[in-house]
């Protein structure tokens, strides 16, 4: 990277690479309501849905190899990655796509249609948008001190960003989304503005900074599977997004509120308290600065949202002790969403310490799978689970079954994951050997 000193990134470029950040950011907020979409309004049963679903996702750890390979070896007068940003404006449009399915077709033309926009927003947009992530900021930023400053203080505005869209949907679903055509306007009131927001990333950040392998960077698909057998450490942050994706997306929110919290409105509460948290958001850095690593900062989040996620057991419409839940466990996504990505950035280096490719997009793509299949088996499990315990969207009251079964998706479930992501942290071993290997290079 670059050796410059100052470590200012500028306002237009800091603003820019936000912009789609939370353009992103709102979209997984958005898809979190395509289950209850399709079993409420389109009447699929949800064990279908998950299975569309499901099936959708296998196609995802191929295209984001695929898309790993491309970028790599991309080279545009534009740059390396930053090309890719144009499918923000294409993500966005398949999206409202899949939220205007018609009430009234059959349901063989209902699944066809949630598949084919689904798998276009997942497997092929997002796909790219997120494996050009760390390429993209590689060469933009030339200073690991950006990078850590605009992953952190950036996840203030995000954070910002998605919490307006998180308070605004449901109150707004609650008075639109009662047929079909009016969740086709809820959601294109936010794709259209959220598209513009995305492309600025495109227009106001250009790749400046050239790296030292860039002019050798041609990467083959041998180099892939090599990366895949020599570089074990990455499978940690794969997993950590993995299963952070999964809860993200298995969240039974919507029906949580709707049958038991007293009212889908109500939620709106709890997704403004991720405001007052923003002040982690500046604790991060200077931690770091101390020498507390990411690894113990999300594993001390990890454990805070296993106690989080269990209360909600025990909650029912009680709002102060699902506020307190909420604390908890929005806490504990803060370092997973914006200091993870760092944890790739460790494995490029491990990399080129070892004399092998940097890989970082490789590296990203396979985050990306991680990320993806998470998210899609998230979704998929909760129209599974759904089923299973016999919920029926056609009716007004849910059997009791139905109902332990939603406060099971919204409490022990998620839990018992994130004990899961404080053990991978426990075992992840990677920034202790890059200070050795960082100590005898400089020797």
């Amino acid at each position: 990277m670059g050796t410059k000193n100052d470590n200012k990134i500028g306002m237009g470029k800091f603003w820019g690479w936000q912009a789609r950040a939370i353009s992103m950011g709102c979209m997984t907020i958005v898809m979190g309501y395509l289950t209850i979409f399709c079993t409420d309004t389109l009447m699929l049963p949800a064990g279908l849905v998950g299975t569309l679903l499901l099936i959708s996702k296998v196609t995802d750890g191929i295209t984001d190899l695929i898309a790993g390979y491309l970028i790599e070896n991309t080279k545009t007068r534009w740059g390396k990655a930053r090309p890719y940003e144009l499918f923000i404006i294409a993500l966005w449009l398949c999206t409202w796509l899949l939220f205007t399915c018609p009430e009234n077709v059959s349901t063989v033309v209902k699944c066809t249609w949630i598949f084919i926009m689904y798998t276009l927003v997942n497997s092929i947009f997002a796909t790219f948008l997120i494996s050009n992530q760390t390429p993209y900021m590689l060469r933009a930023f030339d200073t690991q001190e950006k990078i850590v400053k605009v992953n952190a203080y950036g996840g203030i505005v995000v954070t910002i960003g998605c919490a307006v869209v998180s308070m605004l949907f449901p109150s707004m679903m609650a008075t639109m989304a009662t047929s079909g055509a009016g969740w086709s306007r809820l959601v294109g009131l936010f794709a259209i503005p959220l598209a513009v927001l995305g492309i600025l990333r495109f227009v106001l950040v250009k790749e400046t900074v050239t790296l030292e392998d860039d002019e050798d960077s041609k990467v083959s698909f041998s180099d892939i599977f090599e990366l895949l057998k020599s570089n074990k450490h990455l499978y940690i942050p794969v997993f950590i997004a993995f299963f952070y994706n999964f809860v993200l997306n298995m969240n039974a929110y919507t029906y949580y509120f709707k049958y038991i919290g007293g009212g889908i409105e109500r939620y709106t509460m709890l997704a403004a308290l991720s405001m007052p948290l923003l002040i982690v958001m500046f604790i991060f850095p200077k931690l770091m600065e101390k020498g507390v690593t990411i690894r113990q900062i999300i594993m001390f989040g990890a454990i805070c949202g296993a106690i989080g996620w269990g209360m909600n057991f025990f909650a029912g419409d009680n709002m102060t002790i699902l506020m307190i839940a909420a604390v908890l466990y929005t806490f504990a996504g803060l370092p997973i969403a914006y200091l993870s990505g760092l944890m790739i950035l460790d494995c490029a280096e491990y990399n080129v310490l070892m004399g092998k490719k940097r890989m970082e997009t490789t590296i990203a793509a396979v985050n990306s799978v991680g990320t993806k299949i998470g998210a899609g088996l998230g979704i998929a499990t909760l129209g599974f689970l759904l089923s299973g315990f016999g919920y029926d969207g056609s009716l007004e009251v849910q059997s009791d079954s139905a109902i332990m079964g939603i406060r099971l998706i919204f409490s022990v479930i998620p839990a018992v994951v994130y004990v899961i992501i404080a053990i991978l942290c426990k075992v992840y071993k990677l920034d202790h050997i890059l200070a050795d290997l960082r100590e005898k290079q400089a020797k």
